[in-house]
């Protein structure tokens, strides 16, 4: 049995790692990274974040890319956001491809988590799996069974943004606290002295 890889799909006939499945409120929407539009050194880099261990463990690959920095030093999600090439797309067009012979719609694998109200799971884990494909019915749920599944997944799209949010805060601190002692190492005046209470006489 071939072994599964867990990200990465096509959209369209074009290879890309399905960063986010989908948009917060927008579950119509998914972000991608089109792996043929980076340069060699990046889609090196990033294909062998995607295969590592972790990454396959991982419910999420946007968690592990704000952790994993390219070979000049910048971090991966960040680098690919202001370098504008996390394209946001319809999940309708997505695929992913457990497999390089086997292929299943995007819409399909999240139709299944937000049944499952979970983290993620494989969308094939094994061979009759693969062959037979799971039929999942893709039409617009009921307003009566919209409510139960919309309210974990929105709520885990904001608990994931409020943890990205605090992963910055962290490393923004962290990097202003080795500013500030590169500087004052340079010029000790520059150091605050410390206050205390005045002697008694």
């Amino acid at each position: 049995m071939p072994q599964l890889m867990k990200h990465v799909g096509k959209y369209g006939e074009k290879p890309c790692v399905v960063v986010f499945r989908e948009v917060p409120n927008e579950p119509e929407n998914c972000l991608i990274v089109q792996t043929s539009g980076l340069d060699p050194v990046q889609h090196d880099a990033l294909m062998e974040v995607i295969q590592s261990p972790e990454a396959q463990e991982a419910n999420d690959i946007s968690q592990v890319l704000n952790r994993r920095q390219f070979r000049d030093g910048e971090n991966m999600l960040n680098s690919m956001h202001f370098g504008k090439k996390l394209s946001k797309v319809p999940v309708s067009q997505v695929s992913l491809t457990p497999t390089p012979s086997h292929s299943v719609p995007l819409a399909e694998v999240n139709a299944e988590i937000h049944k499952l109200s979970g983290g993620y799971v494989p969308p094939m884990t094994d061979e009759s799996h693969l062959k037979d494909g799971v039929s999942v019915d893709t039409q617009p749920a009921t307003e009566a069974e919209s409510d139960t599944p919309a309210e974990p997944s929105e709520a885990q799209s904001l608990v994931f943004q409020a943890q990205l949010m605090k992963e910055d805060a962290e490393r923004m601190v962290a990097e202003a606290e080795a500013k500030l002692a590169q500087a004052y190492a340079i010029d000790p005046s520059l150091q605050p002295k410390k206050r205390g209470r005045p002697k008694k006489a």
